[in-house]
């Protein structure tokens, strides 16, 4: 069974969008758990996404990793197949379907992943490509060197094996970039990910989201290299380590925002 988890903090614009996609597949998931992570306004669904949605809210803002972690502890013992799908972002016309046909042709694989078509505020595809994983699955040390270099894999594209996804740790991370650690403890279990190309996500860049402060995101990406070091070879550490810094002293010349952390972990 399937169960779908939506973190949101704060004004959410696209969420109506977001939650409309989700409801619309075929076949349609089990159940769908939006968490409020403690918006200074409380969450309220709209009467068409209501009555086919649990909404948890949370005390305090933990960021997408806690607020994922809610969702899981709402989901219920029978799900087992957990797909994810950030609030800005939107499923397309059978990604369910194609997750769910790459799981049951690789039954030993923890988690499916696609592609995205990144999208603007406006919702027109601004042309931006992502590095694609070739079709099937992806295992073993060069997928761990592949993950630990960069992350290729949109969140709101996986649906992971719940087994799995708590034998790694589960949603709870220390790292800003969340997912991107998730994905490393999986793939340093020796667990095969699988990808689906017709499983696309139409993922929004707008300048309320976490991506659009680079320099926020370079302090992330450094911190995880230092953290996952020892999984590659000395020369791509210190390589991934250069870039990272180069990224930072870009930023801060550039002028975008302040490198010290924000207190709102949704819109950095």
């Amino acid at each position: 069974m399937v169960g779908v988890i939506v973190p949101v903090h704060g004004f959410a614009p696209y969420l109506a969008e977001t939650l409309d996609c989700v409801l619309a597949q075929h076949p349609a998931p089990h159940a769908v758990v939006v968490v409020d992570d403690a918006s200074p306004e409380p969450l309220a669904l709209h009467t068409d996404h209501a009555p086919h949605c649990t909404l948890v809210r949370r005390d305090a803002c933990g960021g997408p990793a806690a607020a994922r972690a809610s969702g899981l502890g709402a989901l219920g013992a029978s799900i087992d197949l957990v797909a994810l799908c950030d609030g800005d972002d939107a499923w397309t016309g059978g990604q369910l379907a194609a997750q769910l046909a790459a799981l049951d042709r690789h039954p030993g694989a923890a988690l499916c992943f696609g592609r995205a078509m990144v999208v603007g505020p406006d919702g027109r595809p601004t042309g931006e490509r992502w590095t694609q994983f070739a079709d099937g699955p992806h295992g073993g040390p060069e997928l761990l060197r592949l993950l630990y270099g960069s992350n290729p894999i949109p969140t709101s594209s996986v649906m992971l094996r719940r087994a799995s996804l708590e034998a790694a740790g589960g949603f709870e991370s220390d790292f800003r970039t969340e997912d991107w650690d998730l994905w490393l403890r999986i793939a340093a279990r020796g667990d095969t990910f699988v990808c689906a190309p017709d499983a696309v996500v139409r993922y929004r860049r707008h300048p309320g989201g976490r991506t659009a402060d680079i320099a926020t995101q370079a302090r992330g990406q450094l911190a995880l290299h230092r953290a996952w070091g020892a999984v590659v070879e000395p020369d791509a550490r210190e390589q991934a380590l250069a870039a990272d810094a180069e990224a930072l002293r870009r930023a801060t010349r550039r002028g975008l925002r302040s490198l010290l952390p924000r207190r709102d972990p949704y819109r950095r």
